[in-house]
């Protein structure tokens, strides 16, 4: 039987050829074999895992992995083929650099598997559906830089002179670029924050109201109640007040002003307000209707109903429903509602 040190001396002393050959056997050995056994041992200690992480992460390996033995074989091997120096040089350049695009395919694929992983994930508000396409982009270009660099390394470039001229381009896309680069960072922060969502019902300072159709990197698109879709600068958005009424409570407030003439029934005004409020059938029960007076205007006496409905989208259709029955319980009770008026007295000489 041959023992290990009797092949170990037989592989380094036998023909180039034939240690090449065992090295590409070895390789292929440990690929086929080796490997794709290690991972059936991986996966039966993770069966009782919740997530799938570790089953995507290995089928995204399979091939690289595959690949970067075959390169390593082929790097150990070209010192044995008897070629000039030069030669031997020039291919262990090119199979490093094949051994960098590998290790950066290695990196995007487990990046990727990773973050979406983390999009899935509760805890993690950062990273969700809309911010994944971002993560992405920015791990891929940091990859792709980082191999870049290495790659000049291998080939011995100057990586300096490129730097610089990278800087330059840099400072000069900027300033070209600045307004949109300005949307895409408050874009990011929106995304991040999540002040908002799409289908929620906001109100931003500048008096723009409607249902958030799309938060993108760049802009935020709302649908009016017009029914006309607004596309609005991320930048614009981050310097606004925004009120989201679809958070919190579930709930839409109807505020509903309305003057009555000074001398009317006061306590009369509330019941009919309150009856009208509670009679209307998108208003809640609870919490009640409630009226409150409000104060003494120029020519009326100023009373607020206030009360909720379940959809806030609905707010705008009820405080008009009650604004019509208002109006009829006020003229069948001869309640007045007052508007301003002027007595001009004109004097005879």
């Amino acid at each position: 039987m041959i023992s290990i040190e009797s092949f170990i001396q037989f592989a380094t002393s036998a023909h180039p050829y034939i240690q090449v050959a065992l090295l590409f056997a070895a390789a292929l050995f440990a690929a086929l074999v080796v490997l794709p056994f290690i991972a059936g041992i991986v996966k039966y200690f993770t069966r009782q895992t919740k997530t799938d992480i570790d089953d995507k992460l290995i089928a995204a390996l399979t091939a690289p992995v595959f690949y970067i033995m075959l390169v390593v074989a082929a790097t150990m091997s070209l010192p044995l083929l008897g070629f000039s120096q030069g030669i031997v040089a020039i291919g262990q350049s090119i199979l490093h650099t094949l051994t960098v695009l590998i290790v950066a395919q290695i990196s995007i694929r487990i990046t990727h598997v990773l973050l979406i992983a983390a999009s899935n994930t509760a805890r993690l508000k950062t990273v969700s559906e809309q911010t994944l396409p971002l993560f992405n982009n920015t791990s891929l270009a940091i990859i792709g830089a980082a191999a870049l660099y290495a790659i000049f390394l291998i080939w011995n470039i100057n990586v300096t002179a490129w730097l610089a001229s990278a800087g330059i381009l840099g400072i000069a896309i900027g300033f070209a670029a600045k307004d949109t680069l300005s949307n895409i960072i408050s874009g990011v922060f929106i995304l991040a924050d999540k002040p908002y969502s799409v289908g929620d019902f906001v109100v931003l300072g500048s008096g723009i109201m409607g249902i958030v159709s799309d938060v993108g990197l760049r802009s935020t698109r709302i649908r009016t109640f017009d029914d006309e879709e607004v596309t609005i600068p991320n930048a614009a958005i981050a310097n606004e007040a925004i009120t989201n009424k679809s958070t919190g409570p579930h709930t839409g407030r109807v505020k509903v002003e309305v003057g009555v003439a000074y001398g009317t029934n006061l306590e009369k005004v509330t019941e009919l307000l309150l009856t009208i409020a509670r009679e209307h059938k998108l208003v809640l029960d609870n919490p009640e209707p409630s009226v409150s007076f409000v104060g003494f205007g120029d020519s009326s006496l100023n009373f607020l109903l206030s009360c909720r409905v379940e959809d806030p989208l609905t707010v705008f259709s009820t405080k008009s429903d009650i604004r019509y029955a208002i109006d009829k319980a006020f003229r069948k009770h001869k309640i007045e509602i007052p508007f301003p008026q002027q007595d001009v007295h004109l004097k005879n000489k």
